[in-house]
């Protein structure tokens, strides 16, 4: 399984960005997406910018990866890292 993560261009070298993201910096193939401009961001799996995504759902994804993260530590209440998805006690 892989997991992808959100991450911001800052710079675009033709078919390629350089973007930063989760404290990580990676040169991305931007082929699979139209025009792709320093500021966007894209959802980044091995190597490939896969879509662009809104504001809002960077911060969704991050927030779940977060929990994901949370959850390999051992926090065992998980429901601010997943709003609306957690069953409420």
């Amino acid at each position: 399984m892989c997991l992808g993560i959100p991450m911001q261009v800052s710079e675009v070298e033709g078919a390629f960005a350089w973007c930063v993201g989760r404290g990580r910096r990676e040169r991305l193939n931007i082929l699979w997406l139209e025009a792709v401009v320093p500021g966007d961001w894209v959802y980044a799996v091995l190597g490939q910018a896969r879509e662009k995504l809104s504001p809002q759902q960077v911060t969704e994804i991050n927030l779940a990866l977060d929990g994901v993260e949370a959850a390999l530590l051992g926090v065992r209440n998980l429901n601010a890292y997943f709003p609306g998805f957690m069953p409420q006690k």
